[in-house]
C-alpha cells in the first residue's frame, strides 16, 4: 500500500503565506482597537504628568485629576500644577494665568485684574496641587464639572509673566 504524501506546490505556499499575513494583520488591528477603548480621554490622560515648561532650574508639570466631594454631590476635574526645583538653591516663582473656557478667555481683560501667584520653592523641593479642599488653589486650575455637561470646560491655559529668581 502506498503512503499518502503531502504535496506543496509554489501556488499553495503563496496562498498560505498570504493567508497567514492577513490573519496576523487582523489580529494586530483588533488588539490596537481594543486597547484604545481603555483610555479615559485622548487629549489629557488622568494621572500622567506632562512637562509644561522648564526654565532656570524649575520644571513645571501639569496633570488632570478628578476630585470628588461625595458629601455635597459635586465632582470636578482640575488641572494640577507641579513645580520641581532641580537646583541646589532656593527659587522664587511668580506668575499669572490666562484661562480659556469653551474657547473664550475668562480673565484676559487687562493684566491688572489677574491674580498673581507667588511662592518660594526650596532647593530640590517639589510642590504640587491635589484635591484637598483646604489647600491654596495656586497649584490647581479648575477644568470642568464631571457631573454637569452644560457648564463651561477649560479649553486652554497659559501661565504668563512667569518669573523665576
Amino acid at each position: 500500500m502506498k503512503k499518502p504524501t503531502l504535496s506543496i506546490t509554489p501556488s499553495n505556499t503563496n496562498l498560505s503565506f498570504a493567508t497567514a499575513c492577513f490573519l496576523i494583520f487582523v489580529f494586530l488591528i483588533s488588539t490596537e482597537l481594543f486597547s484604545q477603548n481603555t483610555s479615559k480621554t485622548i487629549s489629557a490622560p488622568e494621572n500622567e504628568w506632562n512637562l509644561y515648561i522648564e526654565s532656570n532650574g524649575i520644571q513645571i508639570y501639569t496633570q488632570n485629576d478628578e476630585c470628588h466631594d461625595f458629601k455635597n454631590g459635586t465632582h470636578y476635574e482640575y488641572l494640577m500644577l507641579k513645580f520641581v526645583n532641580t537646583t541646589s538653591v532656593n527659587k522664587k516663582i511668580k506668575w499669572s494665568e490666562n484661562l480659556y473656557y469653551n474657547g473664550k478667555c475668562s480673565n484676559c481683560n487687562g493684566n491688572s485684574d489677574k491674580p498673581i501667584f507667588e511662592f518660594e520653592l526650596n532647593a530640590n523641593q517639589t510642590k504640587q496641587g491635589n484635591c484637598d479642599v483646604d489647600i491654596n488653589d495656586m497649584f490647581r486650575i479648575f477644568n470642568r464639572f464631571l457631573n454637569y455637561t452644560d457648564k463651561p470646560v477649560l479649553t486652554k491655559y497659559e501661565l504668563i509673566n512667569l518669573e523665576i529668581k
